[in-house]
């Protein structure tokens, strides 16, 4: 039955354009921060400090802008306003080149920026259900845009590595353009009609109890964190790791290149392998592996590095995919924002806050190698330890029902 046609009917191309320029975005800068802060003198404990910036944040800005956006219900007039303002932080990089100037810019562009992924997934995935596309079609969209991006950029970079903040500062702009042509809906969306007394217990804080459905969310939640933790490690000092070696922008480049083209594969399968083994279990297998990437990088060569980025589809894609899939599927009504937001406080805010500044201070004391082990180890150790607790829990429950 064909569906019928509606005026206010989101496109999928516009969806797919959305999610296209926010990696696009990303792509631009993201990738060789690190590198273009060692480039200026910038020590590692210094760098973990500056990436760390983003993940406070989260914690504490993104979910003012989560629940602003669920309680107006104008989900793509406050999705612009942070676009715009992500667009004018980026620019505030010309204005020296120090470690205090950096810590400005980075503050400014944390304020921003951290709420760009989570409203705009909230928006692609809401409409995707609604409108029955393909979010894993629509997904690629950023993956393709990211490794054709970042490798062009790379090259380029490499003799105007500062043009980075004007070339994402304007592709942010035409993403919030894109956010314009939505349907006039997603102003005006449905409110939570949770009790305003209710609201006011543990202030600050989400409860999950009053945003998702299905209590196996702690174990997502618990996988994202631990996952997250040796990705933030691995993204933040990868660039580091590389200019000690001799590497440069472009090597950067092709590295964040190979990352993204293996995201393409598991996109056109994840749905099949999601209705064969449950999310859950592909987010534990995916996080467990994020542990033996990190033992990949830790060759400290380039074709070890290559190795490792190529494990990026298996590992970052399955988690994403799945969690923020998991997320839309189990978030109550007119918590839509905020169920993206727990997500990205976990990952972006707590877990990188850990890969970020103890991995800043594990790295100058141990160096690159042994850091990456350490690192690897942990997430190896931590990831098994709440498979024993899932099915510990399963087993119990199972008795229970007998």
């Amino acid at each position: 039955m064909k569906r019928k046609k509606n005026v206010c009917e989101c496109p999928v191309w516009l969806l797919l354009a959305l999610n296209s320029f926010l990696y696009i975005s990303s792509a631009l800068y993201s990738p060789f921060l690190s590198t273009y802060y060692t480039q200026n003198g910038i020590s590692s404990t210094q760098i973990g400090i500056l990436m760390a910036i983003g993940p406070v944040a989260s914690v504490l800005v993104q979910p003012l802008w989560a629940r602003a956006s669920d309680a107006s219900g104008r989900a793509k007039t406050f999705a612009a306003l942070v676009m715009a303002g992500t667009a004018v932080s980026l620019m505030s990089y010309y204005l020296g080149h120090s470690f205090v100037s950096f810590l400005f810019s980075s503050t400014l562009l944390a304020l921003f920026s951290t709420s760009v992924s989570p409203m705009t997934d909230a928006i692609v995935i809401r409409n995707a259900n609604r409108y029955n596309y393909n979010f894993a079609f629509i997904r690629m969209g950023g993956t393709v845009g990211y490794a054709v991006i970042v490798l062009i950029a790379g090259i380029y970079l490499r003799q105007n590595p500062s043009a980075q903040f004007f070339l994402s500062a304007v592709s942010y702009l035409v993403l919030m353009g894109l956010m314009f042509l939505l349907p006039k809906s997603e102003n005006h969306l449905p409110v939570s009609d949770a009790p305003r007394t209710h609201r006011k217990k543990g202030a600050g804080l989400f409860r999950l109890q009053d945003i998702f459905e299905d209590r196996k969310i702690v174990y997502v939640l618990a996988f994202a964190f631990v996952f997250q933790i040796g990705a933030s490690f691995c993204s933040a000092f990868l660039g580091v790791y590389a200019v000690e070696i001799g590497y440069g922008q472009s090597q950067i480049g092709l590295l964040n290149c190979i990352s993204a083209s293996s995201e393409i594969p598991v996109l056109l399968c994840i749905k099949k392998l999601t209705r064969k083994f449950g999310a859950i279990p592909l987010i534990g297998a995916s996080t467990f592996l994020m542990g033996i990437r990190l033992f990949c990088v830790s060759g400290g060569s380039l074709p070890f590095f290559m190795l490792a980025q190529a494990m990026q589809g298996i590992t970052y894609m399955v988690v994403h995919f799945g969690c923020a899939t998991y997320i839309g599927s189990t978030v109550k009504s007119g918590k839509s924002f905020e169920g993206q937001s727990v997500l990205y406080i976990i990952q972006a805010g707590l877990a990188s806050i850990i890969g970020n500044v103890l991995g800043g201070r594990l790295v100058d004391f141990a160096g690159n190698c042994l850091s990456y082990r350490l690192t690897g180890s942990f997430v190896l150790l931590a990831t098994a330890c709440v498979i024993f607790v899932l099915l510990w829990q399963e087993h119990k429950e199972r008795r229970t029902s007998l």
